[in-house]
């Protein structure tokens, strides 16, 4: 589709992020059981969605609908690696989580909780983020941007495949 139909996707996006913005600072004032959890789970989200916004905002402000389809993309490609990266984290957390519990380390556990239900949250909300660009980009139907590789990664691709290999000699069976 043309440039002004993604534009005007994002541009939603932008008001869907602010109303999420206002909701996750409205939560974080509530006070209630686990009032602190709770807290650090809204700012997570608070500040993952912030910084979508501020990258969205950013990328609208290029002149170029070449340029705000790639940093979008590339948006797009950042808050899944977070994502990943993140539950990553969080499954060597349980993991260590488990271990803490099971050697009376409550301490330890304690803390490893915590650092859980931020991590889960930072989690959830690139989750959602990658989700969301996802959505724009396809139901947009833009074209991912092509890939260039500068001189400079080629000759070093062709130096490391004209590199020697070295011999295997097989061992002789006894």
């Amino acid at each position: 589709m043309d440039g002004h139909t993604f534009r005007s996707r994002l541009s939603e996006l932008m008001q869907k992020s602010r109303k999420a913005l206002r909701l996750y600072t409205s939560v974080e004032r509530i006070g209630v059981a686990n009032a602190e959890f709770r807290e650090l789970q809204a700012q997570e989200w608070k500040e993952v969605n912030a910084d979508l916004l501020r990258q969205i905002s950013h990328a609208l402000e290029t002149g170029s609908s070449k340029a705000l389809v790639s940093d979008i993309f590339t948006l797009r490609d950042r808050f899944y690696s977070n994502w990943r990266g993140a539950e990553k984290e969080v499954h060597q957390k349980q993991r260590d989580l488990i271990m803490a519990a099971e050697n009376g380390d409550f301490v330890k556990a304690a803390i490893l909780g915590r650092e859980l239900v931020l991590l889960k949250a930072r989690e959830q909300a690139s989750q959602a983020a990658h989700h969301e660009l996802h959505e724009v980009l396809a139901r947009s139907k833009v074209q991912a941007p092509t890939i260039e590789l500068s001189s400079e990664s080629m000759l070093e691709e062709e130096s490391e495949a004209m590199r020697p290999q070295a011999k295997v000699i097989p061992l002789r069976g006894r």
